[in-house]
């Protein structure tokens, strides 16, 4: 019924334009002025929605120009941050081999660089996968160090990967003297799993033994697994005295194990 009601207001409208425009001008110019003043409302509107209309279509035209600009701003802003996070990450790893190649030139042994290519979520804190195999030379039981430190020794072996106990493993035990005292001692991981702190502890130590906190601890070359002299941590806090003849303290690994990205394998 509303839509017949409009259709007929619309129909009267136009019919009424018709006869103004229509009727000769000398007997009806009384009828145009009145018709005029009848219909000049709307033909006003008709203008009004006219001119809003243009500037509507206008200013949509210029928000459309707008948000363009606006993409293509944000892809040039992405595409630098982008290029910014690559360039940042090249330098950090060209810094890296530097460090690699100078500790490779100034180390006598026989090393096998290799990448770290992955980790077990489920233990994140016990093993690495190394892109370096027996094709490599690698074979189980070869210490695997950074230039900062130890990190662990390869436990399995195939072709062309390995896999990597980190020294915070429980099951990873070094032979260990305490660099300036050369008192020994023996290190081994205390992470047990989740909830649990990962790091090491110097075990053994004697007991009158007088040594200081943060003091380096190395690697003791007793054992025929981790050569001599290889930098594991230092230790958190001076040892505590425990019952029997030895005492112990925990020790910080020197190698970052949470963000290691290249390794050695130390062959010979």
């Amino acid at each position: 019924m509303l839509q017949r009601r409009y259709l007929a207001a619309i129909g009267l409208i136009i019919l009424s334009l018709l006869l103004y425009f229509a009727v000769p001008v000398g007997p009806s110019l009384k009828l145009k002025m009145i018709a005029t003043r009848v219909f000049s409302p709307v033909l006003r509107l008709g203008a009004a929605l006219r001119a809003t209309w243009d500037g509507a279509r206008h200013e949509l035209q210029s928000r459309g120009v707008m948000l363009e600009e606006n993409r293509q701003l944000r892809e040039k802003l992405a595409l630098q941050m982008q290029e910014g996070l690559r360039a940042q990450e090249l330098e950090d790893e060209n810094r890296r081999l530097r460090e690699m190649v100078g500790f490779r030139q100034a180390n006598p042994t026989r090393l096998c660089a290799a990448h770290v290519i992955g980790r077990d979520p489920s233990s994140w804190w016990k093993t690495v996968f190394i892109d370096a195999g027996s094709a490599q030379g690698v074979q189980p039981n070869r210490a695997v160090i950074t230039p900062a430190g130890l990190v662990g020794k390869t436990i399995s072996v195939t072709h062309a990967s390995a896999c990597v106990l980190l020294v915070v493993d429980p099951n990873c035990k070094v032979s260990a003297r305490v660099e300036r005292t050369r008192d020994l001692g023996i290190v081994e991981g205390i992470y047990t799993g989740l909830g649990s702190e990962p790091g090491c502890r110097i075990e053994f130590i004697n007991r009158d033994a007088k040594i200081e906190a943060f003091s380096a601890v190395i690697t003791s070359g007793l054992g025929g697994v981790f050569p001599k002299g290889i930098r594991i941590g230092s230790l958190e806090r001076a040892p505590a005295s425990e019952s029997g003849l030895y005492k112990g303290a925990r020790l910080r690994p020197s190698a970052d194990l949470e963000r290691i990205e290249e390794v050695f394998v130390i062959l010979n």
